[in-house]
């Protein structure tokens, strides 16, 4: 039984620091990818085809705003390249952070209990 409990243990321990490592990781690679995602955008010709991938990339935001809300992409209006740029970071910025709180909350789900004796020593 106890070395049942040692192993889960363990389990809970890698799973956390993996957990703790990749709540950074994974939005620092989702701007990453951004970046190349506009740098694309950017260079194509501005014709109905040239957002596809921006709306891909932010597709929770992208549904949310066309089909909950009824609006039409890329929701804020203004010339084209602007429009597409205050739509496209902010929805990245907004989706990096869900990232970081949906690992954030998977670490502390993974985190090992701490012994009932080793709370007792904390408050004394």
């Amino acid at each position: 039984m106890a070395n049942e409990f040692k192993l889960g243990n363990n389990m809970r321990v890698f799973l956390s620091r993996l957990f703790r490592l990749m709540k950074f990781i994974v939005p620092a690679l989702y701007i990453a990818g951004a970046m190349v995602i506009w740098l694309a955008f950017y260079r194509t010709n501005p014709d109905g085809l040239a957002n596809i991938w921006i709306a891909i990339y932010t597709f929770p935001i992208f549904i949310i705003g066309t089909f909950l809300l009824g609006g039409e992409f890329p929701y804020v209006p203004g010339r084209y390249y602007e429009a597409h740029a205050l739509y496209f970071w902010p929805s990245v910025a907004l989706l990096a952070l869900a990232l970081f709180f949906i690992f954030h909350a998977l670490q502390k789900i993974a985190q090992p209990a701490v012994p009932a004796d080793a709370q007792k020593a904390a408050r004394h």
